[in-house]
């Protein structure tokens, strides 16, 4: 049958009955008047042509960003006085994103068939700062008004600034730097973590992210604060930054995009066609560079035991316990250092003394904080007290170097037991004089009876047994415990995913107080924030660096339930756009979407490993 049909229309063609149009190459835009928050459709349409033909490359377009969306192909065959003619149509379709208010032009876009060239014809646009003002400049052209748009730039409206407190500082001074986000009305998700170049300097990961407000030149903005520390390892003149963040803006669409339509009565998937409403386009917003003027330590005044820590308000503490001991017994020596600074050069003072057996100390740092715990054993009667010990570091508040000394230590140490077995290498001036033992005092056999009957009598109590059981459940339960505790403390993937669904639960406490008040952008950032945290304590990753791509992909290679993961999806986009386009949930919805989020987080617990 499709050979019969093919064979018709080849007899068709060549009998010159079935005609097809000449080429043409058409641009179109779906609006040429728009708010800085709105995106333009260009299409690009070549009708005639029935080759495969490759995407146009724009040229560059004046107060526009372009984004390629994807082709569409259209074939048709009209009767015209008896004669079919086809009617063959291939688009492309991109998306143009206003960076700026004022009147534009997308350029003439030329194209190359067969070796012939084909220009568009110039379109006009002109973009205004809201969305009133462009309806509003449409209904004047048709009254023949004009109206002077203002003078914005969507860059405006999103800035970045990292500061720090100081621009003259030391090698290796620790350096508070913070990296502030404004926005200004622009509807955005999936900010990243901030990047710079940290070549030529140490750096600490970033703290939680701080969210508020701030009026800068008479403007107030939504910010985000990023905080971290930095340490200069180079001397001279050095460039911190710029900084940069990338992240995603929300842009409104006149219509419904094209690619995500279903063959179904209701035109494809409910939650495409609604969040098709809205396109996603990357920015990158970027600071300005920091210069910094990096000075070496002075040498003058440097003591010989300069712990290489540099900072401010260091405080020293030491104490040793117990302070009366037998000759072989340990001591145990416990070392403090709190203050601000760099710790990651910051050296513990090393215990060297004659007449102490010492052992490979521990030493743990976190955040402004470094401990260090060793065991020390007197091994002579003559030791009277521990050394004391020395911390220096270079304040750099005064820019002078200071030493905290603790101790000397007064202990206490005596001769050991003379039956005592353990004896520490290297004892001096220990009792020698021969033991004594008694003879014919007692019979080993007798007392070796003895402990056989006792023995007899207590392996055949049940009682015994009793206890004996309970000792050992409760060793083991002991064991089982610690071994439990120290995981969560020693792998903090496991901490992470193991408190997970507490701390989401805890979370999601303020929720009920959010839907009674009617706080529903609060809501919705509280759903949006505990279900991307929950996920991301399950995967050992950053909450903030976590996208709504990501997040499906992930869930995808988990192989959960797609119904599941289309509601994950559907629900984060909600909040976004709730929380940056500002749509509206009565309490209704708000208390459906809690419930929703609370079976999802359920959901994901027994089935997210």
């Amino acid at each position: 049958m499709k050979q019969v049909v093919l064979c018709f229309f080849m007899l068709l063609a060549s009998a010159g009955i079935l005609r097809a149009d000449p080429v043409t190459f058409e641009a179109t835009v779906n609006s040429n008047n728009i708010s800085l928050d709105e995106v333009i459709q260009l299409t690009l349409t070549f009708t005639g042509v029935n080759d495969n033909l490759d995407p146009v490359s724009l040229p560059v377009i004046d107060g526009f960003s372009a984004k390629y969306l994807g082709p569409s192909t259209s074939v048709s065959f009209v009767n015209v006085n008896g004669n079919s003619e086809s009617h063959s149509e291939r688009s492309f379709i991109y998306n143009l994103f206003p960076n700026k208010v004022g009147k534009f032009q997308v350029p003439p876009i030329s194209a190359t068939i067969n070796g012939q060239t084909y220009s568009t014809k110039p379109i006009d646009i002109e973009v205004f700062q809201s969305s009133a003002q462009a309806q509003s400049q449409t209904s004047s052209q048709v009254t023949g008004q004009d109206q002077a748009p203002g003078n914005e730039s969507i860059k405006d409206k999103v800035q970045l600034i990292a500061t720090v407190d100081n621009t003259n500082v030391y090698q290796n001074e620790q350096i508070p730097l913070s990296i502030k986000l404004l926005i200004n009305g622009v509807p955005i998700r999936e900010i990243q973590y901030p990047q710079f170049d940290k070549q030529g300097f140490l750096v600490d990961d970033y703290d939680k992210p701080l969210q508020g407000t701030q009026v800068l030149n008479g403007v107030s903005y939504d910010t985000a604060e990023f905080k971290t520390r930095v340490y200069p390892s180079r001397l001279g003149d050095l460039t911190l930054g710029p900084a940069q963040i990338q992240f995603n803006v929300l842009y409104k669409t006149s219509q419904a995009s094209p690619f995500n339509q279903a063959n179904n009565p209701f035109g494809g998937d409910i939650f495409s066609n609604f969040f098709d409403s809205y396109a996603v386009r990357p920015m990158t917003v970027t600071s300005q560079p920091i210069e910094l003027h990096v000075a070496a330590l002075p040498s003058d005044g440097r003591p010989a035991d300069f712990s290489g820590a540099v900072g401010n308000s260091f405080d020293f503490q030491a104490s040793v316990s117990p302070l009366k001991v037998k000759a072989g017994d340990p001591i145990t020596l416990k070392m403090d250092v709190t203050g601000n600074g760099n710790y990651k050069n910051l050296q513990m003072p090393v215990f060297q003394a004659s007449g102490f057996k010492t052992y490979s100390p521990q030493i743990k740092a976190k955040g402004d904080e470094k401990t260090l715990e060793e065991v020390i054993i007197p091994t002579s009667t003559d030791i009277k007290e521990v050394p004391a010990l020395h911390f220096s570091y270079f304040d750099t508040s005064t820019s002078t170097y200071k030493t905290i000394t603790q101790g000397p230590f007064s202990i206490q140490v005596s001769a050991p037991n003379p039956d005592q077995e353990f004896k520490a290498v290297g004892f001096s001036n220990l009792n020698t004089a021969p033991l004594i033992t008694p003879t014919n005092q007692f019979s080993w056999r007798k007392i070796f009876k003895k402990i056989q009957e006792y023995l007899t009598v207590l392996l055949k109590s049940i009682w015994f047994w009793t206890g004996f059981g309970f000792l050992l459940l409760a060793a083991v339960s002991f064991f089982i415990w610690r071994r439990f505790q120290e995981k969560l403390e020693n792998d903090p993937a496991f901490a992470r995913r193991f408190k997970a669904v507490k701390e989401a639960r805890q979370a999601l406490a303020p929720a009920e107080k959010y839907i009674s008040k009617g706080k529903t952008k609060e809501l919705y950032a509280l759903l949006s924030k505990t279900l991307c945290d929950y996920l991301a304590n399950k995967w050992h990753y950053y909450s903030a660096a976590l996208s709504v791509e990501e997040i499906i992909t992930r869930l995808k290679k988990a192989n959960l339930d797609t119904t599941h993961i289309n509601q994950i999806k559907a629900l984060l986009e909600q909040c976004d756009l709730v929380c940056f386009a500002g749509a509206n949930r009565d309490a209704a919805q708000m208390r459906a979407d809690l419930s929703l989020t609370q079976e999802l987080i359920n959901y994901l617990q027994q089935h997210l490993k």
